[in-house]
């Protein structure tokens, strides 16, 4: 059975010409990788997200000349992409080495380190802000109930959570984009 042939059928979902296929192509594919990238795992992780990719997208992909090229085409790009990954997280790495996983700094922040960064944000704000937003976020009253207890109109409530939000923003800013990078970091290391 030619390539092509194989290929119609996995167009068509059929699981025995993709294994067919796969077995035909997946060790050549992968010397060639592995020509490019000099990574055996890196070389066998690219041409095997390329027939994952070629299963789930192959009723999509018109090949109408060679699947052998299509396959070999797809292989060095798939590798080529790697290595781009690998030189982004290596340029990420040597730019903010304060947040590799070899770093005190990049340990798992937790619910009590960031309940800390609110709480110091709350302390930044104007003593009214502060009380109304305590009341509100921390003790649980609403607006009409605020404006009832403070004896001051819930518009008035409203401007203050207004304020309070935005300063506590303003506050939390830099230090969550600090952890925007370690959580990027991570998600760089994990796939």
């Amino acid at each position: 059975m030619t390539d092509l042939d194989l290929f119609d059928k996995i167009k068509r979902r059929d699981r025995t010409a993709f294994d067919t296929l796969f077995r035909r192509y997946y060790t050549p594919l992968c010397r060639f990788s592995y020509a490019i990238c000099l990574f055996k795992e890196d070389a066998e992780e690219s041409i095997q997200d390329m027939f994952v990719h070629l299963w789930e997208k192959a009723p999509t992909i018109h090949i109408d000349t060679s699947v052998k090229a299509y396959l070999y085409t797809s292989a060095r790009n798939y590798t080529l992409n790697a290595i781009h990954k690998q030189q982004t997280e290596q340029r990420y790495l040597s730019e903010y080495p304060e947040y590799t996983d070899d770093s005190e700094k990049n340990k798992a922040i937790s619910d009590a380190e960031i309940s800390q960064l609110i709480q110091e944000g709350v302390k930044t704000l104007p003593t009214k802000c502060r009380e109304i937003f305590i009341l509100c976020k921390q003790e649980g009253l609403t607006y009409e109930e605020l404006s009832v207890y403070l004896n001051i109109s819930e518009k008035t409530v409203d401007n203050q959570m207004g304020i309070a939000l935005r300063k506590l923003r303003e506050y939390l800013r830099p230090k969550l984009q600090k952890l925007l990078i370690i959580v990027f970091s991570h998600f760089l290391f994990w796939g």
